[in-house]
């Protein structure tokens, strides 16, 4: 079984609210469906997540009443780029079921406890795509909390003992350092230890680079294959399911 994260930045344009990268979705989706075997799809916000969310502090807990009507956006906003990704897969051709995270997902001071991963496994078994996002969850300490799509392909893959999680970017894969000089190409494979320059403008509501780099060495380790790749050059991510060469990064641990 294949968790396949499609990033917030490659579905969707993060410099303008709400705004989605319909040709992208379509063919990702397209590329997806190109090569049969069971997948998990989970996506990030983009600018229908993180603008709201962070304009909101959403990702400090419930702290004021006035947070109410960001919450209540922000799921309006992520269920509406969850629909635009599942009439994309529904154009492919492929059966797809939404799980919103917010429906099912339960965290505890920051961290997440509950997660109905066999959920999942069910849709798979009688041959439905599950799909998945990053979304605002309940809380039981701090009343609310941002449970990333990355937080998501942790779970995934530990419960359900996936064989590759790819997480489709806007970049070729992990370079040295950022922003990557011209010409330069990423790393074939990076593994614990290895020093990378990020930047504090790779911050989101969901954390750090550095954070969402740690997630994934969490996610090797499970023996897990896990992949980076660029999903705006088109056959990309189709070349890395046929086990095809590509341009990307290989995380291990």
């Amino acid at each position: 079984m294949i968790l396949i994260k499609l990033g917030g930045s490659v579905i969707t344009d993060k410099s303008k609210e709400t705004t989605a990268r319909h040709d992208v979705i379509d063919r990702l989706a397209q590329e997806i469906a190109s090569v049969p075997g069971k997948k998990i799809m989970v996506h990030g916000g983009g600018s229908f997540g993180h603008i709201k969310a962070k304009e909101h502090n959403l990702h400090l807990g419930f702290t004021d009443d006035s947070q109410r009507e960001g919450i209540c956006m922000v799921q309006k906003d992520m269920r509406d780029l969850n629909r635009m990704i599942e009439e994309g897969f529904h154009k492919a051709k492929v059966p797809v079921a939404s799980v919103p995270a917010g429906a099912i997902t339960i965290f505890d001071n920051g961290q997440l406890v509950d997660f109905p991963s066999n959920v999942f496994a069910h849709y798979l078994d009688i041959g439905i795509t599950p799909i998945t996002f990053g979304d605002v969850v309940v809380d039981k300490t701090k009343g609310i909390a941002i449970c990333s799509g990355d937080d998501i392909m942790l779970e995934l893959a530990r419960d359900l003992k996936a064989e590759r999680c790819i997480f489709v970017t806007k970049v070729d894969g992990i370079f040295p350092s950022y922003p990557a000089p011209d010409g330069e190409e990423p790393l074939k494979i990076i593994q614990p230890g290895q020093k990378i320059n990020f930047t504090v403008e790779d911050a989101d509501v969901t954390g750090s680079m550095q954070r969402k780099l740690d997630l994934m060495f969490e996610i090797a380790k499970l023996g897990c294959k896990v992949e980076i790749l660029n999903g705006l050059v088109p056959g990309r991510l189709a070349s890395a399911l046929k086990d095809e060469d590509y341009l990307g990064t290989e995380i291990r641990s």
